[in-house]
């Protein structure tokens, strides 16, 4: 609270925010209660379908962000009902639908910093009660003029640190090498929406500009795009294989390079739209289904090397023998 009565304090000061834009977020205030809209829903539906090409692989991603924030929360010592939680996760998606709502709801990320901060329950509720409100009065346009979003930047960041160090501390020491790897599909999502939105600034995109051209210049699109698309579901793939190899357990490695050829054979993971065998997908299927095969082999050298082993036999007991564990 503090960092955002001093950001917004110094914004002001400095000329950052302009009273006009006060005077204009008071045109979207006024009472707006909730209604359900069935009838626009089910118009919209044809209309939804071309969009379902982007709006499956950010489901898949939504489903994966609440089992990863669950878990930082039982990392920090506050076990909650898994099954609970997406159900009522799932079913105020569909009713907010209903009611016109186009963003799913999901468990937000910080439980540990919030909690290292001294929030308990009472402070979500607050929130939650603060924002009803918020979009029932319209007011969401006003609070944006009032307060720079630079003075809840820090917020997020210090959310950011304190989730990193968690993740660090209480992953098992041989496994850590494995939050490094997820990382990787993050930085090409970051780097391809970066270039992408610096792009579209200048009314232009990489295919007008031309893939040649910007590989000349050291900026190679088409592995932002593989590296990048998909990065939800790509780094905990990536990440499951990683932790597998390390624990010797190449069989469960093989189901997840399986499952990873899968995604990208349909265009979840690695491309730019859903779509069966695209071409630029086939290089990550093939190379998917060779780290299976990889890992396949390792499993059957595991089994061939335990085969191998001697087995000891068990040594007869004789009177001596229950003496000598008796004492």
């Amino acid at each position: 609270m503090l960092l955002i009565i001093v950001g917004t304090a110094l914004a002001w000061l400095f000329g950052l925010q302009s009273p006009d834009a006060i005077i204009a977020s008071l045109s979207d205030a006024g009472f707006n209660p909730p209604q359900f809209h069935i009838d626009s829903f089910i118009e919209g539906l044809p209309h939804a379908l071309p969009y379902l090409a982007s709006a499956v692989p950010l489901g898949l991603a939504n489903y994966v962000f609440d089992l990863e924030n669950i878990e930082s929360a039982d990392a920090a010592c506050d076990s909650y009902p898994t099954r609970k939680i997406m159900m009522v996760n799932g079913c105020a998606s569909m009713l907010g639908a209903f009611m016109g709502n186009p963003f799913p709801v999901t468990v937000y990320v910080g439980h540990a910093a919030y909690k290292e901060m001294g929030a308990s329950i009472g402070y979500t509720l607050f929130n939650g009660v603060i924002m009803f409100f918020v979009c029932l009065l319209g007011l969401g346009a006003l609070l944006l003029s009032l307060i720079p979003g630079a003075a809840i930047a820090p917020i997020l960041v210090y959310i950011g640190i304190v989730t990193a160090n968690q993740v660090v501390r209480e992953t098992p020491k041989l496994e850590v090498p494995a939050i490094f790897v997820c990382l990787f599909p993050w930085i090409g999502y970051w780097a391809l929406s970066l270039f992408k939105n610096t792009l579209a600034t200048a009314g232009t995109n990489a295919q007008e500009v031309g893939i040649e051209a910007l590989a000349a210049k050291g900026i190679y699109y088409q592995g932002m795009v593989g590296l990048g698309n998909g990065a939800p579901l790509a780094s905990l793939l990536w990440g499951c294989m990683v932790v597998f190899a390390i624990n010797n357990t190449p069989l469960r490695a093989v189901v997840a390079a399986l499952v990873a050829a899968g995604l990208a054979l349909v265009g979840f993971i690695h491309a730019n739209g859903v779509g069966f065998a695209q071409p630029e997908s086939m290089m990550f299927v093939y190379s998917y289904l060779m780290m299976a095969t990889l890992f396949g082999v390792k499993h059957f050298y595991n089994l061939k090397e335990s085969a191998s082993e001697p087995v000891s036999q068990p040594q007869p007991i004789t009177p001596a023998t229950k003496a000598t564990e008796a004492v």
